[in-house]
């Protein structure tokens, strides 16, 4: 039970910190455009034409205590300041208690840049998916139960990137997810951090020396 209550307090004090940075990006910036209004952008930029824009989708999570990795495709239409991308995401692993973990869903994601220029990025998502866990589970009398059930992920986070070389980047994230669904263990905090590629330059850059 004390174990019990120290992992609750942790992953409770995992939200409250990622959630206090939402809270704190989206004041800030609120603040600082006052006339701002998030419904106009939206409807501005749908106007828009908007871009093919697809790609891999990971970010590092926990499950259970466990650190693990979520991996995922998606594609969608990007209008700038907007972006809408449905993908597929799944994970897979054992803990040491031969307790076995499986999850995959279908997901629809919003994506709105707060700030962008040639150097820097700052983005948030928000994120909905439906899918199925798969669990594997230990007894009190030493046998495993098979589970399988609904899951309901509901995901926001925020992203920076900073343009290191014309071509390449890094980028930083933190997010929360909440499921929907009691007794999948799916609820987390995560982490995303990695390599950026810009392939419009790349493309700019070989259609000049092919000219």
């Amino acid at each position: 039970m004390v174990e019990m209550n120290q992992n609750f307090t942790f992953f409770r004090g995992k939200y409250l910190l990622v959630l206090g940075i939402f809270w704190a990006t989206n004041s800030s910036l609120l603040q600082a455009q006052s006339k701002w209004s998030l419904t106009d952008s939206f409807r501005i930029y749908t106007q828009l034409k908007p871009e093919f824009s697809a790609g891999l989708d990971s970010r590092h999570s926990y499950i259970t205590g466990t650190a693990i990795n979520i991996f995922g495709a998606r594609a969608g239409a990007d209008y700038k300041k907007l972006a809408f991308y449905g993908g597929l995401y799944g994970t897979a692993f054992q803990d040491e208690r031969l307790n076995s973990y499986h999850y995959f869903y279908l997901s629809g994601q919003t994506e709105y840049r707060w700030y962008k220029s040639y150097k820097w990025l700052l983005l948030q998502t928000v994120q909905m998916g439906v899918g199925n866990a798969d669990l594997k589970l230990l007894q009190p009398n030493g046998e495993h139960k098979f589970v399988s059930n609904l899951i309901i992920p509901i995901e926001t986070g925020v992203l920076s990137s900073y343009r290191v070389w014309k071509y390449v980047g890094v980028s930083a994230g933190v997010g929360a997810r909440f499921s929907l669904i009691p007794g999948t263990f799916f609820s987390s905090s995560y982490y995303t951090f990695g390599v950026i590629f810009y392939p419009d330059e790349i493309i700019k850059t070989y259609e000049k020396l092919t000219q």
